[in-house]
């Protein structure tokens, strides 16, 4: 249920407070909804907390519709009343839109099925570079360059913008906060420095100076505790590979990973976590991921402890999402009629699922290999096993 506390702060920003008393407004009967599918074409949707790009998609479909909104609230004057949006108020949402973007781009990004938290830092740096995109002189003070830039970009008339100017604040505000916080748990900077394309390099060329040495001693004091040590059979290294993905179209956040990019030629190195992080960095093909590098049969065979390392690290997901969607998904499967499936069989199913989803495995009716299942009893054997004479189901 929405309440009243989720908006409390659009009511600073007279644009945003008419958008979203336009969205209560028209969810708040049937006949305004039906009435405006009709006249736009699009719906407006509503912004909430839990949707962390919800005012970006709220501005961005009324912006794609600006002359049928325009039409519609004119032809709806009197029952929208004050929630009429005005030229002054399209003008700052026009701005908003700009704004949010990248934040959009980057949660979509961190939400994919190939992001981990190889890309946290990273897209940080990006959003960090974004307040900061205007070429202000970096020897000004932090607080003075985000002053010149709000200036630069949200003054009109040389009047300042008093609406923009505290809500871009506190986001880089919560951006820093989170940023900080990065720095309490290792895994955050050794799973940048793990990727090849990177390594050292980035952080050196993108990084203040006076954060390099701490950065680096807590991922290296997390790599002496969790993964050096020596492979057993209880710990094997077995080589495997992955399917690359298909290549996707640049859009303004892939322009401002361009200008973070490290490109150099990577030397052989031994199976060293600080070895591997002070040679160059290896420029992979755009469409490899760093944990499809690392599961790589060469690689795996060259750095077999710090391989464990980068694809137990590299395989964590930036964000909740994909779990989230895999436990809606499970909920789907155990409907009531099949509340009888054990644990490893709803596992099993997901897995598989996953599996086919992402083209790692293909089904025999599409020219694949099948899906192995479960042994049967002998005696009902369809297809016998080339080693073990074991009895299978294939799909």
């Amino acid at each position: 249920m929405i309440s009243a506390d989720d908006f409390s702060g659009v009511e600073n920003i007279t644009a945003l407070r008419k958008l979203h008393g336009l969205a209560v407004w028209l969810r708040s009967s049937g006949l305004h909804q039906n009435a405006w599918d009709k006249a736009v074409g699009l719906r407006l949707g509503i912004d909430n907390r839990t949707r962390w790009s919800s005012w970006y998609q709220v501005i961005d479909r009324a912006i794609r519709k600006k002359d049928k909104v325009q039409s519609f609230m004119s032809d709806h004057e009197e029952a929208i009343g004050d929630d009429r949006l005005l030229v002054r108020d399209w003008e700052l949402l026009a701005k908003a839109h700009t704004f949010l973007q990248p934040f959009a781009s980057a949660t979509l990004y961190a939400e994919g099925d190939d992001s981990s938290i190889s890309q946290s830092l990273m897209l940080m740096d990006m959003l960090l570079l974004h307040y900061e995109e205007q070429q202000v002189p970096f020897n000004l003070s932090t607080s003075c360059r985000l002053l010149t830039l709000y200036q630069k970009i949200y003054q009109s008339d040389e009047h300042y913008d008093e609406q923009m100017v505290p809500a871009i604040d506190m986001g880089w505000f919560i951006l820093s906060k989170y940023y900080r916080l990065t720095d309490e748990v290792p895994v955050y900077a050794a799973a940048l420095l793990l990727d090849p394309r990177k390594r050292i390099a980035y952080i050196k060329q993108n990084w203040p100076q006076e954060w390099h040495e701490d950065t680096i001693a807590s991922a290296t004091a997390f790599w002496q505790k969790e993964f050096n040590y020596e492979l057993t059979s209880d710990h094997p290294s077995t080589p495997t590979s992955m399917l690359p993905p298909p290549a996707k179209k640049p859009n303004q956040l892939a322009i401002l990973s361009k200008k973070l990019e490290v490109r150099t030629i990577s030397a052989s190195v031994r199976d060293d976590f600080p070895s591997f992080i002070n040679v160059d960095a290896t420029d992979i093909p755009p469409d490899c991921t760093p944990l499809e590098w690392w599961c790589q049969p060469q690689q795996r065979k060259q750095y077999p402890k710090l391989s464990r390392m980068a694809i137990s690290i590299l395989s964590i997901p930036a964000e909740s999402s994909e779990p989230e969607r895999t436990f809606s998904g499970a909920r789907r499967t155990c409907s009531w009629d099949r509340l009888r499936l054990t644990c490893k069989t709803i596992e099993m199913i997901e897995c598989t699922g996953n599996w086919l989803r992402q083209g790692f495995i293909r089904p025999l009716h599409e020219n694949g290999m099948g899906l192995i299942g479960i042994p049967r009893p002998e005696g009902d054997c369809q297809d016998i096993d080339d080693e073990g004479g074991h009895c299978f189901d294939w799909y």
